[in-house]
């Protein structure tokens, strides 16, 4: 009987001590600096027996000490892991810090990046803008030389209708004299009828003659009328020619590499042949600028700058086909 309650003493204080270690296995869970600090129950529990105990509760104490120091075992290791556990924390927080920071530079440095090609991209516009508006400019000198062309043009018609106008009533005037001269003799005695025939002849040579001098009249005015004509479209072409001809030299400026201390005054003659796509198919020095190496220069341009701007009218390429341009320093905007 005392053997039986000394066992079941020694039983509810290893239980009593299992709850005990789960409630600071719990608490340490929640806590980073864990402290295990044992009642004095257990502590009591926990001394050591004397060497003359052989008792059955002795045992029983023995018991418990023994899976205490398993439960201490396991709570040391379970430390020992949670401490590796935050230091690889610690060292992954690191990695990503580092991270972070290197994503953040990579940011500035695109930033700057970014800011670099603004800069450029608005002088680019600006330059263009300025191309833009020169060009705007010499399109709207050659529209307003084209307006007064066709307003001259206009006048010219004009008078010519007023002309072939003033023509007919005259004839109509004529053949209305004509016919009452004819009536009034017609109503003379047969004895006047050789004379009348003798006017009637007059009449219509003269009538023929007026006639012939006013066909001849209206094939003038037709000619001056065609004469304009062909000046106006001249004058058209020409304004094309000078257009394109200032596109190529610009186009050949872009490309064109100085040599050192080239003097502006000194200029080059060319002739190049082009293909309708503005392809260099040939370019001829024909006046030397009197330095060979400013000229290879020019040249080696006109061949970097092809293909050239062309006209698409047919009718105006043919002037670009076989041209002799003069390429001088000065154009240079490099």
């Amino acid at each position: 009987m005392m053997f039986s309650q000394s066992y079941k003493n020694a039983f509810f204080i290893a239980i009593a001590f299992h709850i005990m270690i789960a409630i600071l296995l719990l608490v340490e869970s929640n806590n980073s600096h864990p402290v295990l600090k044992p009642s004095n129950q257990t502590e009591m529990s926990m001394a050591a027996p004397s060497p003359a105990s052989n008792t059955p509760t002795d045992q029983a104490i023995k018991a418990v000490s023994v899976d205490s120091k398993e439960v201490m075992q396991t709570v040391n290791r379970l430390k020992e892991e949670k401490a590796k556990q935050e230091k690889a924390e610690i060292s992954r927080q690191q990695m990503l810090n580092k991270q972070v920071e290197a994503a953040k530079q990579q940011r500035l440095a695109e930033q700057q990046r970014l800011e670099k090609l603004k800069i450029e991209s608005n002088k680019l516009a600006i330059a263009h803008k300025k191309q833009m508006e020169d060009e705007q400019k010499h399109i709207k000198e050659l529209a307003i030389q084209k307006a007064e062309e066709e307003k001259r043009i206009s006048l010219l018609k004009k008078q010519k209708l007023e002309m072939e106008k003033q023509q007919k009533i005259e004839a109509d005037k004529l053949l209305a004299e004509a016919k009452l001269k004819k009536e009034a003799i017609a109503a003379n005695a047969s004895a006047l009828k050789a004379k009348q025939e003798k006017e009637e002849l007059e009449q219509k040579q003269l009538a023929q003659n007026q006639l012939l001098k006013k066909q001849l009249e209206q094939k003038q005015l037709a000619a001056a009328n065609e004469s304009a004509m062909n000046a106006a479209k001249n004058a058209e072409i020409a304004g094309e020619v000078d257009k394109y001809k200032a596109l190529i030299i610009q186009a050949i400026s872009s490309k064109w590499i100085l040599p050192e201390n080239a003097n502006s005054s000194m200029s080059s003659q060319f002739r190049i042949r082009l293909a309708p796509n503005g392809l260099v198919l040939e370019v001829n020095l024909i006046r030397s600028s009197g330095d060979p190496i400013l000229d290879r220069s020019a040249q080696s341009a006109i061949y970097k700058a092809s293909p050239l701007p062309v006209p698409s009218d047919p009718n105006a390429f043919n002037i670009f086909r076989d041209i002799s341009l003069t390429v001088r320093p000065e154009n240079y905007r490099g």
